[in-house]
């Protein structure tokens, strides 16, 4: 049971943890940010076992995105591939054949345990049904996970930019030890305009 622990938390390190730093120490513009990460969870989405990192390879280089962040999240959604092949399979199946929809998930992964050629030939014509419905699919969904993970990172953007700004009036121009430099100019304008009543 240990060893197991130890494998997943290894291949968690190695495809997550470490490949994480690597982008935060890089930094990328929330566009490219979130048109990564959507690639990579329509490409882990593909539903033929086996392929979805060919399918995110294939997106990264068509869309001309950072494929550290598409795999990383590739590998995070692995569970959202065996979730969404049946009902993929299902709507292909539905499109272009209508008939009885009979082969179950256990199935599927049976047939590509001894090799995706293999898993191919034996359920190929449903997977190509499949993998047409996830093409239709893809382009919508994409634009609004897109649009989502923009908007998300662009709020996120604005919010460290604020907090700068307040760190910066309030600790980087102090004139006194308690007195930032828009509240001194605002006591130097009143006791001013107190001397001038005073005086007239």
């Amino acid at each position: 049971m240990n060893t197991i622990y130890q494998y997943f938390r290894k291949l968690y390190s190695s495809r997550v943890l470490i490949p994480i730093s690597n982008i935060r120490k890089q930094g990328f513009s929330s566009e490219t940010l979130a048109m990564s990460i959507s690639i990579g969870i329509i490409g882990g989405a593909f539903p033929v076992i086996g392929l979805a990192s060919y399918a995110c390879l294939m997106l990264t280089l068509a869309f001309r995105q950072n494929i550290i962040i598409v795999q990383v999240v590739n590998w995070l959604v692995y569970p959202l591939q065996i979730l969404l092949i049946i009902p993929f399979l299902r709507i292909g199946n539905s499109i272009f054949s209508g008939g009885a929809f009979t082969i179950t998930l256990h199935q599927i992964v049976a047939a590509f345990q001894s090799g995706i050629l293999n898993g191919i030939r034996l359920i190929g014509l449903i997977s190509l049904y499949g993998i047409i419905a996830w093409i239709a699919l893809a382009i919508p969904a994409l634009i609004i996970l897109y649009t989502l993970f923009l908007y998300l990172f662009r709020t996120i953007k604005r919010i460290n930019l604020r907090t700068k700004k307040v760190y910066t009036v309030n600790h980087s121009n102090q004139v006194g030890p308690n007195l930032p430099v828009a509240t001194s100019v605002l006591i130097v304008e009143t006791i001013q305009t107190i001397n001038g009543i005073k005086a007239g």
